[in-house]
């Protein structure tokens, strides 16, 4: 059996026998003291279980010893039984105020203190095991993070190395079509691989912006732009993947007159990763509308990227934009794309300047509808819309 020790103060050495007498018999530890300051100097050698504290104390008073105790963070869970012959309300609150865990009227009920004592008792052991759950789990948790972090290093390492073989595949193919003739089988097979390995590089630029996004490491270049030049190039790159999966495009007037202050690489990748999502999506013979326009308010401008595809449940529309949620959403058969990044990246993108991006329904309830915000000026915080 575990001996409880209990820590016992009071002025009057009768009081303390009592208690003591009390006590002793049913396996408890006793230390005691006839003196406040005497108690706080035991307390920095030993922590007892349970204290049990008289009020009317000459050199320092019960409440203030009490409320010196639960100040110091390594003593406050010790519970503290305040025992006192003054009987009114006010000082129980009074007590109650400084911390005490419970309250006993003198002459002393030998079963009535036992009963408080095994009860405060209880409580603290389940506080203990909680606190060492805390820990344990808290050790752990440091140990994940270090293994997050290690892995996180270790893949930003790996996708970084991974460039220099990736370049010189490129190189590679590039010479080998300026040798071959412009309507050789084979150069259609490398025109192939070399808009993939662009693809490809595409994929780790995104990885490596995330990277640097979450570390707060991403500098942005903010120029004035129009929004429906950004619009327009890109547009005018994807035109040859439009007609290859047989979609039409449909650029509806674009009515924002505004200039947004932005990095326009950042943004012509927003641009394309979601019209890619949308090309991808798309049905051959499907429809894809790409348009701008300002919000009600004036202080925003809103890209919108609707396709004709097979749309996205509601349940969905919030946890696509988050990398972590990739696995499980192609476990439960959500396609989002690029490795599933793409709109990790376009999210973070678009808060970085100071935007958001959401995603609804297309018109009728079919396909879906993206849009993202920038601010005309940097500094807004922006809200959703409807779109």
């Amino acid at each position: 059996m575990e001996f409880k020790n209990i820590l016992i103060v009071d002025d009057e050495p009768v009081n303390l026998k009592i208690l003591k007498a009390m006590l002793v018999p049913e396996g408890y530890n006793v230390i005691e003291t006839e003196s406040a300051i005497q108690a706080l100097e035991i307390l920095n050698s030993i922590l007892p279980d349970i204290i049990l504290l008289d009020v009317m104390m000459p050199e320092m008073d019960g409440f203030e010893l009490c409320r010196k105790i639960k100040a110091q963070k390594d003593k406050r869970m010790i519970p503290i039984l305040m025992v006192t012959a003054l009987q009114d309300k006010v000082h129980r609150q009074e007590a109650m105020e400084a911390g005490a865990d419970d309250f006993l009227s003198k002459p002393i009920d030998r079963v009535e203190l036992l009963i408080r004592v095994k009860s405060l008792l209880r409580i603290k052991m389940y506080s203990d095991e909680l606190i060492r759950s805390y820990k344990v789990l808290e050790k752990k948790n440091r140990q994940l993070e270090e293994l997050e972090r290690a892995k996180e290093g270790l893949t930003h390492m790996i996708i970084h190395d991974l460039r220099g073989p990736l370049t010189n595949i490129s190189m590679n193919i590039e010479m080998c079509l300026m040798k071959l003739d412009p309507g050789s089988e084979i150069r259609r097979y490398l025109d192939n691989a070399g808009r993939q390995c662009l693809y490809m590089n595409d994929m780790i630029q995104g990885l490596l912006d995330i990277h640097k996004m979450e570390e707060g490491k991403l500098e942005i270049v903010r120029e004035l732009v129009i929004p429906r030049e950004l619009i327009e190039e890109i547009v005018e790159s994807y035109k040859p993947q439009i007609h290859a999966n047989k979609v039409r495009l449909e650029v509806e007037q674009l009515s924002s007159t505004n200039q947004i202050l932005v990095d326009s690489r950042l943004v012509k990748r927003i641009i394309a990763n979601l019209l890619d999502n949308a090309i991808r999506h798309t049905p051959q013979n499907g429809q894809i509308v790409l348009s701008i326009k300002d919000s009600p308010d004036g202080r925003y401008v809103i890209f919108t990227i609707t396709d004709s595809g097979e749309g996205l449940h509601e349940k969905y529309h919030k946890r696509i934009f988050d990398k972590f949620e990739q696995v499980k959403l192609k476990k439960d058969g959500v396609i989002t794309g690029s490795i599933g990044l793409g709109l990790a990246f376009c999210k973070m993108a678009a808060e970085l300047h100071g935007g958001k991006i959401w995603v609804t329904h297309g018109p009728e309830g079919r396909g879906c509808s993206f849009s993202f915000s920038l601010p005309v000026e940097s500094g807004h915080v922006c809200q959703e819309f409807d779109g």
